[in-house]
């Protein structure tokens, strides 16, 4: 007799139940609190786990966790939190019961058994022979930094954080162990939650002359931590592209229980002073002074700069709102949010407006079988006012005076006199981005030992970059309108696996092998219509004239494998050895497989029985040596051909690039040398890093014989860079009281670079900036004109060979600060950051004492014109050079200055809101944070950082760049 499907399947669930019942009744819960051993305090945020398996919690706001479904018996649980010592306890799980484990944790200023991820996985950080930096949650939020971009300023050494200009939503200048590339970029690589993303910038705006940062677009809420890797050393398996660091960006995630939490933030920025030389030009920064100036021809003239209101300087609001919810219940947990951003600047027009949305959801689908799929969604425009070498600039024309490019009706004097109306700010100039990251990350662990992890990505941006000149402007009374349409996709795949075993009693064995495949495409489209018909909104349609100035359509795909193979003795030396062998589509034809290996090891010779922990409780040294590279572009190794229109419009094309079928990627090699320690009971912790770079088969443009036909340059693997400096982070805990904590800490950088063999050529990169490659100096340098007798009271006497005038970038940074907590409810903190050895170009300089309008220059102008021998006997050689009357005489290089600076990164006041004033809530806090209020200089320009980047993104020149301005702002923080 046939026995119907439904009725075997009940028969088999009732045989089935006893074994399912037991299995349910086989496994126990752990819960606990954790706190902070010397206060008491929770610890929100700290990882309570069991080794070696996937099981584990987040403690919530108040330090309280639970793990579900741990199988009974004896089990080891570690909790773990930046800044303190992990713990493990043993306890003992029942069937069906619930067990307690409290946690109180001790501080200490380093911990080498956190956990750090790397190409290879999860690692511990006394088994890594290279320097991991690692910024966590609490250190944003006292910050009170709203971008990544404010968050690695001055944050750890070897990273230098340059704003680029002022504007709201300007990206800026990231670099990770200075500069060991010329021609293909410096950037770091950026990873979220395992997924590779872009890490490069928008096209730079027409009018605004600043490009976003798609860096910029994950908003300081939802990071849990970020981890810099800074070197060849220890980016070798990460591959091709990797040189210049990498920076992995960690966002928040789900825990046991659910919980709500919102943050509400008012502000404003405000000008305020830069520096002692903060109005060089007497016309910009102050409040309008009537029309009855005197510029340094001694002429007077109506001040230009004033409109209607007094002045084009007021506060811009700041408001920012966030709401998040996390939770999680058995085998899944989630973390959801949601940020709204709007800052204006201080002039008429200039702002940013974005908002996100973020979902991270994890679940166990299987025993053995964890699941992470990571997805966020940023639309931001961010409105620029026109800026730098821009002919309709805010800064050129306003501070020009009298010379400004708009004139017109409103000119009490037609030959001279102008005033600026509101066409300076009526251009409507934008960048607006959607930017969607994906990815799903699959951890796989069998068995205790073996690790499998599969991380699948997805990174899309998307950018319209329109310039707007109204019809009617008063310099281009027609009409004018720029767009850009910009595309990047980037797929990525990422596959490790990993095997622990032990190889007898005192040594084991760690093995991993996995690969990577990156996906680029990049599509954009460069339009300009001129001469609109009349008033009115226009489009690229209604102007008279339309060109399509660009079209780029690109795909580079980059494929590699890697192994390694990490030897440990007694868990306290640990000996490392991989290999990467990558290809890629930009290699010439006739270039192959490219091999990067790795050798590193790490002692921690503090373990040994004979060390005496009496005075230094932790010491590891540690040393790597590494390779790792840049590859050329899409297009580089490939012969080209630029279409031309011929005779009455017939197609044509005309030479441009000749190609290079061997060309291949440039290659950096990296020796690290340093110790991680810490002494007095955890209270003094010591990070110390030395670095030797050897960037080698350099891609340098070399230009081309013309009898070949081809007149442009071609890169060729000819060119050599070194690099060398030392990273110093001091941390320390002056104070550990119940009542009073005060704590410091220290980053110290040096960088000395230089160009090795070129080949004998100098590449120029910026004519007009004076900025070269040139073999022995820095990359880049400043070189010119130099002016013999500088100091001397005497006419200035000039070299006709041009000299050496500076570095472009720092070689030291310095970055203090200091964090004061008061009855564990009030937070003081304060970072501070000095740069030194960078240098700038004063172009406003240069430009407005060509037209008579530039402070410094009124007195010796005024003294040179009346040949006056007593005042010029007081004015230096180079004061009269920069001043020169004489048009002949005039040059950049006389311009470039120090652009050595101290600023105050950050003040901040953190309260918390005590329990009682606090009802139904798991916490509350409210911060007041101001930041880059001070600054001080010897720099005569409008700030050291800035730089128009609208020609050139590797040299630096101030040339009519709005600077960085200082801002306030309260943030009132809530948990449910």
């Amino acid at each position: 007799m046939r026995i119907p499907l439904r009725l075997r399947t009940l028969v088999a669930l009732c045989a089935a139940w006893p074994a399912l019942a037991g299995a349910q009744q086989s496994t126990g819960t752990i819960s606990g609190v954790v706190t902070e051993a010397r206060t008491s305090r929770p610890l929100g945020g700290a990882q309570a786990f069991i080794p070696n398996s996937r099981q584990g919690a987040q403690a919530n706001d108040v330090g309280a966790f639970t793990i579900r479904n741990v199988p009974a018996g004896t089990v080891t649980v570690r909790v773990q939190m930046i800044g303190y010592e992990p713990l493990e306890k043993q306890v003992v799980v029942t069937a069906g019961g619930t067990v307690s484990a409290n946690f109180a944790l001790e501080r200490t200023a380093v911990s080498l058994t956190e956990v750090v991820v790397t190409a290879t996985g999860e690692e511990r950080k006394k088994e890594i022979g290279n320097s991991i930096a690692t910024i966590d949650t609490a250190q944003v939020q006292r910050e009170g930094a709203a971008n990544t971009q404010q968050i690695l300023a001055g944050s750890t050494p070897g990273v230098t954080v340059l704003a680029n200009s002022g504007q709201p939503g300007a990206g800026g200048t990231i670099r990770l162990r200075g500069v060991n590339s010329i021609s293909q970029g410096n950037s770091p690589l950026i990873y979220v939650d395992g997924v590779r993303v872009f890490n490069g910038h928008t096209p730079t705006s027409v009018a605004g002359r600043q490009f976003v940062n798609p860096l910029n677009d994950i908003p300081a809420e939802d990071i849990d931590h970020i981890e810099v890797v800074k070197g060849p050393a220890a980016t070798t398996l990460y591959g091709t592209e990797a040189s210049g660091g990498v920076i992995q960006i960690f966002t928040k995630r789900g825990r046991e229980g659910a919980q709500w939490a919102a943050q509400l933030t008012e502000g404003f920025s405000n000008m305020g002073h830069v520096g002692p030389k903060s109005d060089p030009t007497g016309l910009f920064f102050n409040e309008c002074r009537g029309p009855d100036l005197v510029n340094g021809d001694g002429k007077r003239f109506e001040d230009p700069t004033c409109p209607a209101s007094g002045s084009w300087l007021g506060n811009g609001p700041i408001q920012r709102y966030s709401a998040s919810v996390r939770g999680g219940a058995g085998n899944v947990n989630y973390f959801a949010s949601g940020n709204f951003d709007q800052e204006k600047g201080v002039l008429p027009t200039g702002a940013n407006h974005d908002q996100d949305l973020r979902a991270n959801i994890g679940f166990t689908p299987a025993k053995s079988l964890n699941v992470e799929l990571n997805s966020a969604v940023v639309h931001r425009r961010v409105n620029w006012y026109p800026d730098g070498n821009s002919a309709s600039g805010a800064l050129l024309n306003i501070s020009r005076g009298p010379n400004s490019n708009f004139k017109g009706s409103g000119c009490s004097d037609a030959s001279a006199v102008c005033v600026l109306n509101d066409s300076l700010f009526t251009s409507n100039s934008y960048t607006a981005t959607s930017h969607f990251i994906s990815g799903a990350t699959f951890t796989y662990q069998p068995l205790e030992a073996w690790t499998t992890r599969l991380a699948v990505g997805y990174d899309y941006n998307n950018a319209d970059i329109t310039s707007i000149t109204p019809f009617g402007n008063l310099r281009v009374p027609s009409g004018q309108e720029f767009e850009t349409l910009w595309n990047r996709e980037m797929l990525s795949l990422d596959l490790a696996s990993t095997y622990r075993r032990s190889l007898g009693s005192a040594f084991g064995s760690t093995t991993s092998l996995g690969g990577q495949v990156f996906d680029s495409r990049l599509h954009s489209t460069d339009l300009e219509s001129d001469n609109f018909a009349g008033p009115g909104d226009p489009t690229l349609i209604t102007g008279s004239l339309r060109t399509i100035n660009d079209v780029s359509q690109e795909r580079v795909v980059n494929a590699g494998f890697f192994g390694q193979e990490m030897v440990s003795w007694r868990d306290l030396l640990f000996l490392t050895g991989g290999l990467r062998v990558d290809g890629n589509s930009a290699f010439g034809k006739s270039f192959g497989l490219q091999t990067y290996p790795k050798v590193s090891a790490s002692y921690v010779i503090s373990d040994e029985g004979f060390w005496s922990r009496r005075f230094i409780q932790t010491l590891k040294l540690r040393g790597a040596m590494g390779e790792s590279g840049k590859a050329p572009g899409a297009f580089d190794a490939v012969r080209t051909w630029s279409p031309v229109a011929a005779e009455d419009g017939q197609p044509a094309f005309t030479p441009s690039q000749i190609g290079n079928p061997d060309l291949g990627p440039e290659r950096t090699r990296e020796v690290e040398l340093g110790f991680d320690a810490s002494a007095f009971d955890g209270r003094l912790g010591l990070v110390y890093t030395y670095y030797n770079q050897h960037t080698y088969d350099a891609l340098v443009p070399v230009q081309q014989p013309p009898s070949e036909g081809f007149a442009g340059s071609q890169l060729e693997n000819v060119g050599e860079l070194l690099n060398h400096g030392n990273e110093v982070q001091l941390t320390g805990d002056l104070v550990r009281r119940r009542d009073v904590g005060l704590s410091a800490r220290l980053n110290y950088t040096t960088f000395t670079s230089h160009a090795g063999d070129l080949g004998g050529q100098t590449i120029t990169v910026d004519a007009l900036s004076r900025t070269v490659v040139q073999e022995g100096l820095p990359v880049p340098a400043y070189y010119g004109k130099y002016i013999v007798n500088a100091n001397d009271f005497a006419n200035p006497i000039v070299d006709s060979v041009s000299h050496y005038l500076g570095a472009a970038f720092p070689n030291r940074i310095v970055s203090p600060g200091l964090t004061l907590k008061l009855y564990d409810h009030v937070t003081f903190d304060a970072l501070g950051e000095w740069q030194r050895g960078g240098h700038n170009m004063n172009a406003v300089g240069y430009q407005n004492a060509n037209l008579h309008v530039w402070q410094p220059c009124y007195a010796v102008q005024a003294a040179l014109k009346a040949n006056d021998a007593a005042a010029l006997s007081h004015i230096r050689a180079m004061d009269r050079a920069k001043c020169t009357l004489t048009s002949s005489f005039r040059d950049y290089a006389y311009w470039v200055e120090s652009a050595d600076f101290f600023k105050l990164r950050s003040v901040s006041m953190t309260i918390d809101i005590p329990e009682r004033f606090a009802r139904g809530m798991h916490g509350a806090s409210l911060t007041f944070t101001g930041r880059n209020l001070l600054t001080r200089t010897n720099y005569d320009g409008t700030d050291p950082e800035v730089s128009d980047q609208r020609d050139n993104t590797f040299s630096r020149r101030d040339y009519y760049v709005f600077p960085t301005y200082r801002t306030f702002t309260m943030s009132l923080r809530a948990s449910f």
